[in-house]
């Protein structure tokens, strides 16, 4: 794969707007709860995925956005395995670590179950 500076560049540069927007808004909103969904902003995915289709095309930005998807989904897994922990163990870094673990194999089973889903759909197609 060679290695595009100028993507690179713009990915860097979308993803890191998007992030500074957010911690804008955790900074400003009062209710840090509520702030909190921003810290959640799929800010690395919108940026990959106006990339792929700008680059690329539709179908490799819904892959992107099937992935993103799992991830999500993972990240759900990652906040409640990290908020359980930390409840009980009373330690945040050993639990975000767990946390971390658990959204890496949630997203990977996600991603697994989805692309298998996705599959079995195409053949009942044809």
């Amino acid at each position: 794969m060679k290695l595009d500076i100028r993507d690179l560049g713009l990915r860097f540069i979308f993803g890191g707007l998007a992030v500074a927007a957010c911690y804008v808004v955790l900074q400003l909103v009062p209710s840090k709860s509520f702030a909190g969904i921003f810290a959640a902003f799929p800010a690395v995915m919108a940026a990959a995925v106006i990339m792929a289709g700008h680059f690329g095309n539709s179908e490799q930005a819904a892959d992107i956005a099937l992935g993103a998807s799992a991830g999500m989904l993972g990240c759900t897994i990652c906040v409640l395995t990290a908020t359980f922990c930390m409840q009980h163990l009373g330690k945040w870094g050993l639990s975000l670590g767990i946390a971390l673990v658990f959204w890496f194999v949630s997203s990977y089973a996600a991603i697994m179950l989805m692309q298998g889903l996705l599959e079995k759909r195409k053949e009942k197609r044809q």
